[in-house]
């Protein structure tokens, strides 16, 4: 009796045992955990709006900018599943094809496109003219970075004419009526630079360029280090450099006087002597 109990236990006992390995098996299989390795299960894929093409900085974004793709890990912050979210708003900065666009790349609902949209709160776009020395031979593009330096000479004083870096570190929002690049990125002459400045920034380029003539210096956009310089005062330069050699002239040899003739002239008792050359 006993044994036959001992039975009904061991044969209760495997199959509480079976039926447990079999519910924990499909428990793994479901959430495809392997071991230790960890192994989850792919997330559910959700839609979202990608590039279909490259699109520029200033662009209103159109529906052949964009397209719905399944996206398998977890959504990007601020992306959108709806293409239909997207389409006439202007992005602020470059995207490439299947990348996901993000509100954070977008100008500000109903804003237009074009320059204006790609001007961040508290910035201006001020534009001066160049030439092609000043634009750095043609190099200067859109979204490269320059320092802008401005010469004066004041009352026409060559001795206090002076040379002075006045802004760092200033991306070019356009350059002519361009604003992007091509995609060569080869140099292009053009007469006007737009640049990216704030209010107190405009003045100083305002001002040096009506009272100066100013220069634009390429810079590395990685390069995000200010530097400090003293000017250049053109009476400084000079300071210090030997004085110029005068040359030594022939001096002249003195002209021979002209020979004299000497007549008596005798008038009654009157006597006198002429002198002829």
């Amino acid at each position: 009796m006993r044994r036959a109990a001992s039975y009904v236990v061991l044969t209760l006992a495997i199959v509480c045992g079976v039926g447990a390995s079999f519910v924990t098996y499909r428990l793994l299989r479901d959430r495809q955990v392997v071991g230790r390795l960890g192994i989850m299960s792919e997330p559910v894929a959700r839609p979202v709006v990608v590039a279909s093409v490259p699109i520029t900085y200033g662009t209103v974004l159109r529906e052949e900018h964009l397209k719905t793709v399944s996206w398998p890990a977890e959504t990007p912050s601020g992306s959108f599943a709806n293409l239909t979210q997207l389409v006439g708003r202007a992005v602020i900065t470059e995207v490439v094809p299947a990348e996901p666009i993000l509100e954070s790349r977008l100008a500000p609902v109903d804003s237009t496109g074009g320059l204006s949209a790609v001007i961040p709160r508290g910035k201006r776009a001020v534009s001066v003219r160049v030439n092609e020395i000043i634009g750095v031979a043609g190099f200067v593009l859109p979204r490269t970075h320059v320092d802008i330096l401005v010469s004066i000479n004041p009352q026409g004083d060559k001795a206090r004419a002076a040379s002075r870096l006045i802004l760092q570190n200033v991306m070019v929002l356009a350059a002519g009526q361009k604003i992007e690049r091509d995609e060569e990125g080869k140099p292009q002459t053009v007469n006007v630079i737009t640049l990216l400045v704030d209010p107190k920034e405009s003045e100083k380029l305002t001002l040096a360029s009506h009272e100066g003539e100013i220069q634009l210096a390429l810079r590395n956009s990685l390069d995000m280090d200010d530097v400090t310089t003293p000017g250049a005062v053109l009476g400084n330069m000079v300071q210090g450099m030997p004085a110029p050699q005068k040359i030594a002239r022939a001096t002249p040899s003195p002209k021979p006087e002209p020979a004299v003739e000497t007549v008596e002239v005798i008038r009654g008792s009157q006597r006198t002597v002429e002198r002829f050359k």
